[in-house]
């Protein structure tokens, strides 16, 4: 039995060391709660990550949620099943299946999905509830369990509210991009705004670099790392890949592989 826990340990620090030394496929290519879209495997899902590692994604963005007995759940909506899941309990939502029959995932079970395949990046995308405010506790909260973890050199983090950005930052070395806002421009987004706040990582939806072409040169020129979501056309493919940006975030990993793969 002494013999067989020493074999264990030993096969978890291997796991951990090859996580954190991991050198990450050679692509910009972040696929957008897993690769779902075209495998029919359930967004956010174990499975789905799995998919979009296999394929050779860089990364694969996920969104992470606090239940009410503080659980971090990786789920993209605000309900599951009906349940508000800020104001349900982990076991309570679990009850309800995802369509693939998996239980909606904590994030440990998902970095250690992640660990298993050390090329790919987990993003972590820290989502704003209805109280933004919350949205500094479930990024405070998941930068936790990813040191614990001793994952934080396979993680990102993208968040919508700045106030979260800034605290993230102070607890952290991963990279903490702002998100900016779903259609709606906000003054904060600004390139101003941005320099004077020493904010080196964005992704924005893909429309505000559209609109503002100039802000891609200002961004680029002061060393931002930028992102953009989610870009699904292949003439916003094109233009995104013409345009150098050091990420993109897609429900169509496969085809903008096939792109990237070919611009090489």
């Amino acid at each position: 039995m002494k013999k067989l826990s020493l074999l264990l340990m030993a096969a978890v620090c291997s796991l951990n060391l090859m996580a954190q030394e991991a050198k990450f496929h050679d692509n910009k290519v972040i696929s957008h709660r897993g690769a779902w879209k075209n495998t029919g495997h359930p967004q956010n899902s174990l499975a789905s990550f799995r998919a979009a590692a296999e394929m050779g994604c860089h990364g694969s963005e996920c969104d992470v949620h606090l239940t009410l007995d503080d659980s971090l759940v990786v789920y993209h909506d605000l309900s599951h099943a009906g349940m508000l899941i800020e104001k349900t309990k982990y076991a309570d939502l679990i009850k309800v299946p995802l369509k693939n029959s998996e239980k909606i995932p904590t994030l440990h079970e998902y970095i250690i999905r992640a660990k298993q395949y050390p090329r790919t990046k987990l993003i972590i995308d820290v989502k704003t509830p209805k109280e933004a405010a919350r949205a500094t506790r479930i990024a405070l909260a998941a930068a936790k369990v990813v040191k614990a973890m001793n994952f934080e050199k396979g993680v990102e983090y993208l968040i919508g509210y700045l106030p979260a950005v800034d605290e993230l930052r102070a607890v952290t070395d991963c990279p903490v991009a702002y998100l900016g806002r779903y259609k709606n421009e906000l003054p904060e987004m600004h390139p101003d705004t941005i320099l004077r706040r020493k904010i080196k990582f964005l992704d924005y939806q893909g429309l505000h670099y559209l609109a503002h072409p100039e802000w891609v040169e200002v961004f680029q020129r002061n060393g931002i790392h930028l992102n953009a979501w989610i870009i699904d056309k292949e003439e916003e493919m094109d233009w995104f890949l013409q345009h150098n940006f050091d990420y993109i975030t897609t429900d169509n990993p496969e085809r903008l592989l096939e792109k990237t793969t070919k611009k090489k």
